[in-house]
């Protein structure tokens, strides 16, 4: 990370990473996602929560090479250096599709807690201390009012985020002090949960497509449901690394 990013990441909690993907990756990694997840938004059974217009599974890490890649995309590997340690591990993983006026999904998160663990963000004796972290890789834009991803700036580090309205909340009022980051397809937004953080309807003419890698410090999980290394096609040492249980004990580091 250049010093400029990590000043941006501390004073705000998340940091955009531009053309992480080639046009021609994110081509391949939406063709993967028409083959391998075929969304029917008339089935509500195929959202967990019955919502309208908004699909997601998980486990797209192991759709294809192309997801499989991900995992430790050269981009995004020095930046989780960076927020979590060498030792990082991938918790879970799943993807977001949603279609024009698909619902939100409400505004959560904030530090500390008895999830404390997952909601953390420190500065400490020159280094930047995360829990669970999200790399959210993008197949298609997401303009200016648009919707999808939102969060509160800087919130990360607050004392007081039970105070924000459900309103808020959910998203029937949006406040100053609330963004919705404009991103292109083959960008990657990473944040730390410990953001206030959500995703607001969606109102672009286009479908929304976007890819959610949360990674965790090598002794942390969120999930409980752990990688399988067999689900994934010769996968390199660095990708069987990432893809271990949490360990308290030495972790072999990446690089």
């Amino acid at each position: 990370m250049t010093p400029e990013e990590k000043f941006q990441f501390d004073l705000e909690g998340y940091l955009i990473v531009k053309n992480v993907l080639t046009k021609e990756e994110v081509n391949r990694l939406n063709a993967v996602a028409d083959e391998k997840f075929v969304r029917d938004y008339d089935d509500p059974s195929q959202d967990s929560r019955g919502r309208k217009g908004r699909r997601q599974t998980g486990r797209v890490s192991a759709w294809s090479l192309e997801t499989q890649a991900l995992i430790d995309h050269p981009r995004i590997v020095p930046y989780l250096i960076e927020l979590l340690g060498p030792a990082f591990r991938l918790d879970h993983d799943y993807c977001i599709f949603m279609t024009p006026g698909a619902a939100c999904g409400n505004l959560h998160g904030t530090p500390g807690g008895h999830k404390g663990s997952q909601r953390k963000y420190l500065y400490l004796d020159g280094e930047m201390l995360n829990g669970l972290s999200v790399v959210t890789f993008f197949f298609a834009d997401a303009k200016a009012g648009d919707g999808g991803f939102a969060c509160i700036p800087g919130s990360h580090k607050t004392n007081f985020g039970q105070c924000v309205p459900p309103e808020v909340r959910r998203f029937e009022r949006v406040p100053d002090y609330m963004v919705q980051p404009e991103v292109e397809a083959g960008d990657a937004l990473i944040f730390t949960e410990a953001l206030m953080h959500g995703t607001m309807p969606w109102k672009a003419r286009h479908e929304r497509r976007a890819f959610l890698y949360k990674y965790a410090p090598g002794n942390l999980a969120y999930s409980n449901n752990f990688y399988n290394i067999e689900d994934y096609t010769d996968p390199s040492d660095q990708q069987r690394r990432i893809l271990t249980p949490p360990s308290a004990g030495r972790r072999p580091p990446v690089v």
